[in-house]
């Protein structure tokens, strides 16, 4: 039997324990992923590639992955990254950044990019032997920390995650034994069990160093500052979602939270998508809210020198 050496994807709307599971999945020593997103791929991807690694090298670093690698002192060059590259194409060069800046040359790599829940076929193009791991938490529960992390608007945020998700669950299926799909709230509740499925889903065998994944693995939300699993950061919703919105958020994505197995308020509400005025509406103001809180995280001149990456990457 062929051994699996990656890639393994980790996707999952904003706010759905993406963070988390990546940290206590590459506490496996058989298993590396880098400690930030990349987020940049599918870009990559639609843009093309000529060759240009100088070029594209430049383009690269508007990215935020780079920005938090630099900071860190830990920028790639581009003589390390060519070196680390098991070819000099997209899929070479990919590989490379990765094993490089997650310390991995040999096993299984991987990348932990939520966004790239709309782009797994895309994906599977790319490496035709890749696996996914999708992570997937109670909507409402992500329309509130999001909104609680970066003000994202709730309504706007319900219609992404009923379209994002579904639309991901969808693609993976396509897949077959190669995409993996647990709850958020089932990781919590029984990690050793969901840990050890990601690691067979990848030809390893559960290692105990999974259950702790070493350092605080979020600075935003009620887990800000945790340095291990938190059990019962679930069902946020019941106390502090106002009724008139809960509704609301149901009408949104009241089908696929009942598919997924989660309990509604309201069930007997049918479903009613929002409008696409009203989401272009909500999205500048996602957009605005968005740049502001950059401003207080960067400062203006990197807020602005980052905004258009994170844009693309985060609306």
């Amino acid at each position: 039997m062929e051994v699996f050496e990656g890639p393994l994807f980790i996707v999952g709307a904003p706010r759905s324990g993406t963070k988390l599971l990546r940290d206590l999945v590459k506490q496996h020593p058989a298993i590396g992923i880098p400690d930030y997103e990349t987020e940049f791929l599918p870009r990559w991807l639609d843009l093309g590639y000529d060759g240009d690694f100088p070029a594209f090298y430049k383009w690269a670093k508007r990215f935020m992955y780079f920005k938090y690698m630099e900071e860190e002192g830990r920028l790639l060059s581009q003589e390390a990254w060519l070196a680390a590259s098991p070819a000099h194409d997209v899929a070479g060069l990919f590989e490379g950044l990765c094993r490089h800046d997650a310390a991995q040359p040999d096993g299984v790599w991987g990348d932990k990019s939520p966004n790239y829940r709309n782009n797994v076929a895309q994906i599977r193009g790319l490496y035709p032997k890749a696996r996914f791991v999708h992570i997937v938490r109670d909507g409402r529960d992500v329309c509130l920390s999001s909104h609680q992390a970066w003000h994202k608007h709730i309504l706007r945020n319900a219609q992404r995650w009923n379209d994002e998700v579904g639309g991901c669950r969808q693609a993976g299926r396509a897949l077959g034994e190669d995409y993996l799909e647990l709850r958020y709230e089932d990781l919590l509740d029984d990690p050793e069990r969901w840990l050890t499925a990601i690691a067979e889903h990848v030809g390893q065998s559960f290692d105990p160093k999974m259950l702790d994944p070493g350092r605080a693995t979020e600075n935003l939300g009620d887990t800000r500052g945790a340095t291990g699993i938190v059990k019962g950061n679930t069902g946020k919703w019941r106390e502090r979602m106002p009724p008139k919105q809960l509704r609301r958020v149901e009408e949104l994505c009241g089908p696929l939270l009942t598919e997924l197995g989660y309990e509604r308020a309201h069930p007997e509400l049918p479903p009613r998508p929002a409008r696409s005025s009203e989401m272009q509406a909500w999205r500048l103001v996602d957009g605005a809210n968005l740049l502001r809180f950059r401003v207080k995280e960067w400062g203006l001149r990197d807020a602005l020198k980052y905004s258009i990456s994170a844009l693309e990457s985060t609306l």
